[in-house]
C-alpha cells in the first residue's frame, strides 16, 4: 500500500480504511474468507500485464508460453484435488461458471429443474430477477416442510412431469447435506443432466468434510473464494464426455481474455487444499458453525433446520420479534457482518432471518469460547434494549478482534 500512498492519496485512504475495517470486524458473511498473502501477491503479479486469448497450446496471441503453464498447473490441481475427469479454470466467478455450464448443455428455452432460490439456492439457478430465468424455462423443487430436508420425492415427481434437460442443485443458504447420488439417479433415469454448484462448499469438499458431487454430477461448478479461501473466481469440472462442450462454451462461447493473475492465485489456493493444515481448518470451520448454532439455540434463537452440516446457518429471529434487515444493520454497527435472509415457509414480506458463517472467525483461530462470546453479543443486540447496547457490543468486538488479528494468520 505504501507504493499507492506516494502516488494516489485518495485511493490509499480507501485501501487503508478497508484494511482497518477488516481487521476490526467480526466477519460472518458466509460467502467471505481471508486470502493468504501468497494469493494476494500472485493476484498482483506480472501476469496482470499479459493478455492471453485462447486455449492451452493454441493461444491467439504470441508470448503465451507461461500463460499456458499457469493455466495447466491450475487445471491439473483442480482435477487432482477433486478427482475430476476434466476441468476448466478460466471462468471469472461462480456465476460465470454456472452460465458457461448452462451454455454447454442447454439451448435458450430449454427446461431446467432447480432447487427453489427462496429455499436457499443461488439466484443464478433461475431466480426470477436473474438472467438465467429469462434464458431458460425453470421449474423448482423445494424442501419437505415437516423434515426441512430437500424434497427428493417431489423433485422426482416434478422431473417426470416437466422432463427437464438439466437438474441444478446448489445452495447459498441451505445448510444441510445434499444427496448427490439420489439426485443423479433422478436426473439420469429421466434423461437429464445433473449440475451441482458447490461455490459455497468447494473448500469443505476438498477438505473431506462435505459431500462430494464429482462422482455423481455430470457438471460441477465452484468458486475459489468462500470456503476455498482463495481469490474471487470460479471453475468447472465435468465428465470427460462433456469436456469439449464445456471448453467450447467457455471459449469462444463466453470468456475472452484470461485473468492470468487470478488463475495463478487460484492455483496456489487449490494446491494449498492438499495440506493437512487446510483439512484441519475446514474441520474447525464446520465444528465452530455447529457449536455456534447450539450456543444461539441456548440463548433463545431458532436455527432453521435445527442446525448445520457446513460453514453457514440461517438464524430465525421471530422469537425476538426483530426483522433480519434491522438486526443485520444493528450487528454491522456493532462490528459484526451478516446478511438478512428470508426464512423458508414464512409468508412475511419482510425477511425475518439472517445468514451467518464461521469461515473467517475460524481462520482467525477463534474456537468454542469465542463462539459463545459472539452468541452473547447476538442476544444482547436482539433484545428490546439492543439498540441502546450497540456501543457496548462494539467495544467487546474490538477486544476480540485485537486478540485474534488478521495479520497473524495471512
Amino acid at each position: 500500500m505504501e507504493i499507492v500512498a506516494n502516488k494516489d492519496v485518495e485511493l490509499f485512504k480507501i485501501l487503508k480504511n478497508e484494511s482497518k475495517r477488516e481487521e476490526n470486524t467480526l466477519e460472518m458473511v458466509a460467502s467471505e474468507s481471508i486470502q493468504p498473502n501468497e494469493a494476494l501477491y500472485l493476484a498482483g503479479s506480472a501476469f496482470n500485464n499479459k493478455t492471453a486469448v485462447g486455449r492451452i497450446g493454441n493461444q491467439r496471441l504470441k508470448g503465451s508460453i507461461y500463460a499456458d503453464e499457469v493455466e495447466k498447473l491450475c487445471k491439473d490441481r483442480v482435477m487432482q484435488i477433486f478427482g475430476a475427469e476434466h476441468a476448466n479454470v478460466v471462468t471469472y466467478s461462480g456465476s460465470v461458471a454456472n452460465f458457461c455450464a448452462y451454455n454447454a448443455v442447454l439451448n435458450p428455452g430449454d427446461r431446467v429443474l432447480a432447487l427453489d432460490p427462496v429455499t436457499g439456492s443461488h439466484q443464478s439457478h433461475g431466480g426470477k430477477n436473474n438472467i438465467s430465468s429469462k434464458l431458460y424455462s425453470f421449474k423448482y423443487f423445494g424442501l419437505n416442510e415437516q423434515t426441512l430436508d430437500i424434497d427428493y420425492e417431489g423433485a422426482d415427481r416434478i422431473c417426470k412431469e416437466f422432463r427437464p434437460k438439466l437438474i441444478v442443485i446448489g445452495s447459498a443458504a441451505y445448510s444441510r447435506k445434499i444427496d448427490y447420488a439420489r439426485l443423479a439417479d433422478i436426473a439420469h433415469k429421466n434423461g437429464a443432466f445433473l449440475m451441482a454448484d458447490i461455490a459455497h462448499f468447494s473448500g469443505l469438499v476438498a477438505g473431506g468434510v462435505s459431500p462430494d458431487p464429482v462422482p455423481y454430477a455430470d457438471i460441477v461448478t465452484a468458486s475459489t473464494t468462500k470456503t476455498m479461501c482463495g481469490p474471487h473466481s470460479g471453475f468447472i469440472m465435468c465428465k470427460k464426455e462433456l469436456a469439449q462442450r464445456v471448453e467450447d462454451s467457455v471459449y469462444p462461447g463466453y470468456v475472452a481474455s484470461l485473468h492470468l493473475q487470478t488463475i495463478s492465485a487460484m492455483a496456489y489456493a487449490i494446491g494449498r487444499a492438499k495440506s493437512a493444515e487446510f483439512v484441519e481448518l475446514m474441520q474447525k470451520i464446520v465444528h465452530n458453525a455447529k457449536y455456534m448454532c447450539l450456543a444461539l439455540q441456548k440463548r433463545g434463537f431458532d436455527i432453521f433446520t435445527g442446525g448445520t452440516d457446513c460453514h453457514m446457518f440461517l438464524v430465525d429471529l421471530r422469537p425476538f420479534g426483530i426483522d433480519g434487515v434491522t438486526f443485520a444493520d444493528r450487528l454491522e454497527r456493532a462490528g459484526i457482518n451478516v446478511n438478512s435472509k428470508g426464512i423458508p415457509f414464512d409468508d412475511s414480506v419482510v425477511a425475518r432471518g439472517i445468514r451467518a458463517g464461521t469461515t473467517v472467525l475460524t481462520q482467525r483461530k477463534m474456537s468454542e469460547k469465542e463462539m459463545d462470546e459472539i452468541a452473547d453479543l447476538f442476544l444482547m443486540l436482539a433484545q428490546k434494549d439492543g439498540e441502546n447496547r450497540v456501543e457496548e457490543a462494539l467495544n467487546k468486538v474490538k477486544a476480540l478482534c485485537e486478540k485474534f488479528p488478521i495479520k497473524d494468520i495471512i
